[in-house]
């Protein structure tokens, strides 16, 4: 399998070099397309408004000063041609911490995951939250293909592994998070506020009768979800407009 890696770490990252380890011990032909450094947080932002550099450091291995979704979508649009053919797979990680329930929403690692299947290829998003990335990558290595047959171009799966890993994982849907951030002012330079986000307090919320990503990891199981690209609508928001409109 020709699989493209991605990652919202920087393409030095420890993650990434664990998949392309383990994975090229499985006999499969990696590819990688990575930002030059740090993007977490990053969501689906990508660069428009200014060229960008794309620079080679191996065969069919790039990096780029962008957004980890740039890494995907220049490599599919790029008129000059990064790869020979389309990949088979994208992985997008192994990202170093969660990215579970609402923070899939601002994962830069999701977002590079979700644009792979906007680009019609299909993709898996991984996470650790201090479990051993090499580790994680044999685990996905060795149940890849069973993992590969549930894909389409409608979803990608998000997969987290805890610190205390058992060894099994959990089908689990993602949960939900509100966060109750403060803004403080850090610093007055004339008419200008300096201000940082300090106190990050979550409140998790409970969805009964199915198991959520936070709580599989929460038990020592790795989670595993599939994540819809194409929900845009909500049902009862737009009933509510259908009765006033």
């Amino acid at each position: 399998m020709t699989i493209l890696l991605v990652n919202d770490d920087g393409y030095e990252a420890v993650g990434i070099k664990a998949l392309e380890s383990v994975l090229s011990r499985y006999g499969h032909e990696i590819w990688v397309s990575a930002p030059k450094t740090q993007m977490s947080g990053m969501s689906h932002a990508m660069t428009i408004g200014r060229p960008m550099e794309i620079s080679r450091f191996g065969e069919n291995h790039y990096f780029m000063d962008g957004t980890p979704v740039d890494c995907i979508l220049y490599a599919k649009r790029y008129e000059e041609g990064l790869f020979p053919h389309d990949p088979d797979l994208v992985i997008s990680g192994i990202n170093n911490g969660y990215n579970l329930a609402t923070d899939i929403t601002y994962s830069g690692t999701c977002g590079a995951a979700r644009e792979a299947v906007l680009c019609s290829w299909k993709a898996i998003a991984v996470s650790s939250e201090g479990y051993d990335a090499y580790k994680a990558a044999e685990f996905l290595a060795s149940n890849l293909e069973r993992l590969y047959s549930t894909l389409d171009l409608q979803s990608f799966l998000n997969i987290n592994f805890p610190p205390s890993f058992s060894g099994a994982a959990r089908l689990t849907i993602p949960g939900e998070v509100r966060y109750l951030d403060k803004v403080i002012l850090s610093e007055k330079r004339g008419d200008s506020d300096i201000v940082k986000i300090e106190d990050v307090i979550r409140e998790d919320i409970h969805v009964d009768g199915y198991l959520n990503d936070m709580e599989a990891c929460n038990e020592g199981y790795a989670s595993i979800s599939s994540v819809s690209i194409l929900h845009y609508s909500n049902p009862a928001g737009f009933h509510r407009l259908k009765e006033v409109l």
